[in-house]
């Protein structure tokens, strides 16, 4: 009787950790993202590499030799049918001018491991739409 409990308690375990570790996805925005804005009809290549230490998000928009840093992360916890992203970063243009980066965006299919995110995005004053899809 003792074996067959104890062979019934691993087949337990062979099916619940699975989706024990599907769930382990970590913060919400941590990953890699890419997709664009665009400005005009003009598509810009984008790509967001983010990470979580437990506090803070930090990470780099179009990481290079031309990166923006991210500076600030606001994620709307409070609302999940909305899940409202904020964020700020900063770079540098050609001429070494410092560019500001604005994005107000939405994170959707939160339970997937592509979730996407899509908004507004505002880069050196000029204003567009941006989609994003987690890598």
């Amino acid at each position: 009787m003792a074996r067959h409990a104890r062979l019934l308690l691993a087949l337990a375990a062979l099916l619940v950790l699975p989706s024990a570790a599907g769930a382990q996805f970590g913060h919400p925005l941590k990953g890699q993202w890419s997709g664009e804005w665009t400005i005009k009809g003009q598509p810009n290549r984008l790509l967001l590499n983010l990470d979580w230490d437990g506090k803070a998000i930090s990470g780099l928009v179009n990481p290079g030799p031309n990166a923006a840093t991210v500076k600030s992360v606001t994620f709307d916890y409070a609302n999940v049918s909305s899940w409202g992203v904020k964020m700020t970063a900063e770079g540098k243009d050609a001429s070494g001018k410092t560019v500001a980066i604005s994005v107000d965006g939405k994170l959707e299919i939160i339970g997937a491991y592509r979730r996407m995110s899509d908004g507004t995005w505002v880069q050196d004053g000029q204003k567009g739409e941006f989609t994003v899809t987690r890598n």
